[in-house]
């Protein structure tokens, strides 16, 4: 892939003003052990995963207890009903399975008798034009951020969720955009983290999501998080798309494209 250097970057720190967001109102209380769903439903053709799993204290260790003997299906929009089957320990997941865009999907997870139902909607995609590197030197230290390069549509009101990962980590930051501020324009996003230092050699994959509203507001919500000193996903409970507030977790039905580059 071809890599583009831009140097310096200080101009791109307008580009930061693009996420933006109107301030959201957080719930985040501490909490007992709590039962965790993820559940992601895309529309590539291969596993769809949902994991289920118990939350931990805050002072354990990130260690989360798996729940086996779940049933856990999927309804798609004609009211089509997908099982999922339990490969591994409170891992769900169907490989025949995939979303079509602008449709509504239905997970269903009975657990220990209780039955905890949430929807999403898959956008349509917006695809990735490019991704560069982007190398800033300051005194004598040099870092390398990736940038992200799309064209968001006009009259359409868009959100996105980036996924970074380094060497087959993923990195602690959430990247969570929508268009307010750049709806129908050539969007240049950078992904700034300080999780892993970039280094020549690594191995970078960038995945793209585009997600609904709810899930933009999830996502959105660790942001602020983090911005607080919150580092785990499970302990606290930002505002879900479950019909319950007894489950944390999400269901997010996305679409999912990537790119991968090199580190010269």
């Amino acid at each position: 892939m071809k890599i583009k250097y831009i140097l310096p970057i200080l101009f791109l720190l307008g580009i930061t003003i693009n996420s933006c967001k109107n301030v959201i109102d957080l719930n985040l209380n501490n909490a007992a052990s709590q039962l965790v769903i993820e559940g992601n439903l895309t529309d590539q053709l291969g596993p769809q995963t949902v994991v289920i799993t118990r939350s931990v204290p805050l002072d354990h260790t990130n260690v989360y207890p798996p729940v086996r003997g779940a049933t856990v299906k999927l309804i798609d929009y004609n009211g089509i009903t997908f099982t999922l089957i339990e490969r591994s320990p409170g891992v769900y997941y169907s490989t025949s399975f995939l979303g079509r865009y602008n449709q509504t999907y239905t997970l269903n997870a009975l657990v220990d008798g209780k039955t905890y139902i949430a929807q999403s909607t898959m956008p349509s995609k917006v695809a990735i034009d490019s991704v560069a590197l982007s190398v800033q030197h300051f005194a004598n230290k040099t870092s390398k951020t990736i940038i992200i390069y799309y064209q968001d549509p006009p009259n359409t009101v868009n959100q996105y969720r980036f996924v970074l990962t380094v060497n087959g980590v993923q990195v602690k930051q959430v990247f969570a955009r929508n268009d307010q501020f750049n709806n129908g324009r050539f969007v240049q996003q950078l992904l700034y983290q300080d999780d892993i230092e970039l280094q020549s050699g690594d191995h970078v994959d960038i995945e793209m999501q585009c997600i609904d509203a709810n899930m933009y507001t999830y996502w959105y919500t660790f942001t602020q998080q983090k911005s607080n000193g919150f580092n785990s996903t499970t302990p606290t409970n930002p505002p879900n798309n479950f019909n319950t507030d007894q489950v944390l977790g999400y269901f997010s039905v996305h679409t999912s494209q990537h790119k991968n580059i090199i580190i010269p």
